[in-house]
Formats: C-alpha cells, structure tokens, sequence
C-alpha cells in the first residue's frame, strides 16, 4: 500500500470528525506495523483539518533528489539483508548518503521497521514436544489413579543456566524486517542453576562443573544424589 492510499485514509477519517489520536488507533489496528508513523498521520491530519484537498506530495523545485534512486536502494536493501542488526549511522558511514536519505530509503522506498525478538521461554524441538505430552499423559494416570496422595510424590527439576557475563538484551536484539516477514524469535535465558524440589520445598541444587557435559551418566549419579537428600530432608518419603 503506498503512501497516497495511506493519506486517503486519514482524510475520510478526519471528514468523519476523528481526532488524530484515533485516526492513529485506526490505522495501527488495520495496518500493524506498516502503518505510517505517528509524526506523519498527525501533520496529514492537520492538513485536511485545514482544507486540504490534494492526498499528493506538493510539486518541488529544483533538481530531483538522486539519494533515493533505484541504485541507492538496492545497496541500502542488500546491506540491510546481509545485516539486519545494522544501524542507520552505519549504514550512512558506508553508504555516504545522508540519515536523511537512508531513512526515507529504509521506512519510505523499503517499508521496513526495526523489532525486537519476540521471548519464548524454551527451545523446544518436535521430540522434546512430544515426550513432554507422553509425560503429561502419563502423570495424568497417576493422578486419576489416586488424586489425594499424588502431589506429595511427586519431585521436579529444572534446568537453566548461571551466567558470568550479561545475556543479550532485546533491545540488542532488534533487527530490520519488512512487513510481511516472520517475526523472530529469541529463547530467553534465564540465569539459575539446576534446582530439584517437591510440594515441601527445595530439595536439591546442583551446579554443573565447568567443562562437564549433561549426560546420562552424570544425570544417574544426580538422581542418587537426589536420593540421598530425600534420605535427609523428608525422611520415610522414598518408601
């Protein structure tokens, strides 16, 4: 949708006696994030407040711009693809084109935005997936088999990771996207140890060493060591 269209939006809403505020709720609602910045929706809205009747650009003299030329945007288009975390001043340092111009190019010519990642809690494949809903469905069994025992025989764990420097933010993590592409996805990271624990409380924490990999053997003499905390903590529960 160009820019024109976008205009003649805005000018039936403002004939409708929409504020620019609402004119702004309207489009982000229809449009999402393709929709034309606060900035520009509200100085259109203050043009048709006065009478305006043309949705075009007023006539310019001079010599026509040539920063925004075919050229000009397929080389901004191809550094923005090679690197979508780039920044308008990089992309002006090696361009040398003006801010200006890079942005008209990337919002304007390019319809483009910068967003964030969006946060998920867990990396999750199809197999994992999959054995979480045998799990479940196991748990469940028990559950139904004896319902008012069952919470108290029950221990969990959960495993993240502790971390000796700061993960990337998601303001780091922001990357260019036109308005049809997917949004990205950023699993969160979470800075804990692997802690086991029942209806009671905590029962066991343990820190992997470093250098150590979680495998099944290291996970079995976890499980005794979970064992033998039992042993301490809640004594009688392992029976």
């Amino acid at each position: 949708m160009d820019k024109s269209q976008y205009r003649a939006v805005i000018k039936f809403l403002v004939l409708e006696g929409q504020s620019a505020k609402q004119v702004e709720e309207r489009l982000t609602a229809v449009y999402g994030e393709s929709a034309p910045s606060s900035a520009t929706i509200k100085r259109w809205v203050k043009e048709f407040q006065r009478g305006r009747e043309s949705i075009e650009d007023d006539a310019r003299y001079g010599r026509p711009s040539t920063s925004t030329s075919p050229e000009n945007i397929v080389t901004v288009h191809k550094l923005v693809m090679e690197n979508r975390r780039t920044t308008l001043h990089e992309l002006e340092e090696t361009t040398g084109l003006s801010y200006g111009s890079i942005h008209n190019i990337i919002h304007g010519k390019l319809h483009m935005s910068k967003v964030c990642a969006r946060w998920v809690p867990r990396m999750l494949t199809d197999d994992m997936k999959l054995s979480r809903v045998t799990i479940s469905g196991a748990l469940l069994t028990r559950y139904n088999a004896n319902p008012d025992d069952f919470h108290f025989r029950i221990v969990t764990s959960v495993e993240t990771w502790v971390y000796h420097y700061d993960p990337e933010s998601k303001q780091e993590s922001m990357e260019w996207k036109h308005a049809t592409s997917p949004k990205t996805k950023k699993f969160k990271a979470i800075r804990s140890p692997r802690r086991l624990w029942d209806s009671k409380g905590v029962i066991h924490i343990d820190y992997l060493p470093h250098g150590t990999t979680m495998n099944g053997e290291y996970y079995a003499k976890l499980l005794k060591q979970v064992r033998q905390s039992i042993k301490v903590k809640h004594r009688g529960k392992i029976r």
